[in-house]
């Protein structure tokens, strides 16, 4: 008698919005490139060591090594030192968050982002991941004079926001910032960014034992600053307020240098039109004064000319088509909660 089967039913592919719908050109090569060179080295030092272990030891000492304490069978010591790129990854970020750790635990339950304690920061922050299809991530409001935002890898990730910066933009400056960082989230830029930023300013013994993660980042190229665009480009999409990135980017900037001498209505206005150079010696001065401070803010003139060239893309157009679908979902889905 045959035996019936029962058919499952086919899996909808979820709605959401994916790397591949904003990611910068050359941006996931390189990574690629240099995660690819950096296994390919890894599996070639294997293969040596397996070589040379099998000519300086005769056959009844490899059974087990003692230095190694593993047996020779399974050859688990191979696996160990391939796997070593990724663990030195993990350990680097470890290192990098250990004081944000810390600051968290300090700051206690009451700096975590919810509805009964900031409700405007999380409504914000649900909004933003129901309409681009992401799951909800921590976030943290520290209390800290400098202003910054940046994302800790674990699970959904988790954002870090200071108080410095959420008073010194308005609302919908920090919700650009804030779609930025779930950018990073949704793209799986932050372990791997985190760790070559650790190691770019770590001390001579820790990029000797974490030489792996030097190998990634010299063959990334300017894999980093391409994460930075998609990152913006994934903000424009969930914002649709390109002008809110580029002042939350400059103002940012700004509020970081004690130095800078730049008001909000002159950042407006040079952004709305930074070649315009006509008027009187004053206005010159002043724009000459702000292009000059964003020129030499690292990538930060680059960053506002890419989002710029992607508002007149055919991926723009493409990319805000799926949004308009993201928006109906999410707008719909919320009816029915409410």
């Amino acid at each position: 008698m045959a035996r019936k089967t029962r058919r499952r039913p086919a899996k909808q592919e979820q709605l959401k919005l994916v790397p591949g719908d904003y990611q910068f050109p050359g941006e996931k090569n390189g990574y690629w490139v240099a995660m690819g060179v950096t296994i390919g080295l890894f599996v070639w030092l294997a293969f040596m060591v397996w070589v040379l272990r099998g000519q300086m030891f005769a056959p009844h000492q490899l059974d087990p090594l003692p230095v190694i304490g593993l047996p020779k069978g399974p050859a688990w010591w191979m696996l160990n030192l391939l796997a070593y790129p990724w663990v030195v990854i993990a350990f680097a970020n470890l290192l990098a968050t250990r004081h944000s750790a810390a600051a968290i635990k300090k700051a206690g339950r009451q700096a975590k982002v919810m509805p009964n304690n900031y409700p405007d920061l999380h409504r914000l922050l649900a909004n933003q991941t129901r309409i681009s299809g992401m799951n909800l991530p921590n976030m943290y409001l520290l209390r800290a004079e400098m202003p910054y935002i940046y994302t800790i890898p674990g699970g959904r990730g988790t954002i870090v926001l200071s108080s410095g910066l959420q008073e010194g933009l308005n609302d919908d400056e920090l919700g650009a910032l804030i779609a930025r960082e779930l950018g990073h989230i949704n793209s799986h830029h932050v372990r791997t960014s985190l760790a070559i930023k650790y190691m770019t300013n770590a001390n001579p013994v820790f990029k000797v034992l974490f030489f792996p993660i030097l190998i990634i980042k010299l063959f990334s190229g300017g894999w980093a600053d391409l994460t930075d665009f998609s990152a913006d480009r994934f903000a424009v999409l969930v914002t649709n307020n390109a002008e809110a990135l580029n002042l939350a980017l400059v103002r940012q900037a700004v509020l970081a240098d004690k130095q800078a001498d730049i008001t909000v209505e002159d950042l407006e206005a040079f952004l709305a039109s930074p070649g315009d150079m006509a008027g009187d010696s004053k206005q010159m001065e002043r724009r000459f004064r702000i292009g000059s401070f964003i020129g030499s803010q690292p990538n930060l003139q680059e960053r506002i000319t890419q989002i710029s060239d992607y508002l007149g893309s055919d991926e723009y157009i493409q990319a805000m088509e799926k949004m308009e679908q993201l928006r109906r979902k999410a707008g719909a889905a919320q009816s029915a909660e409410g």
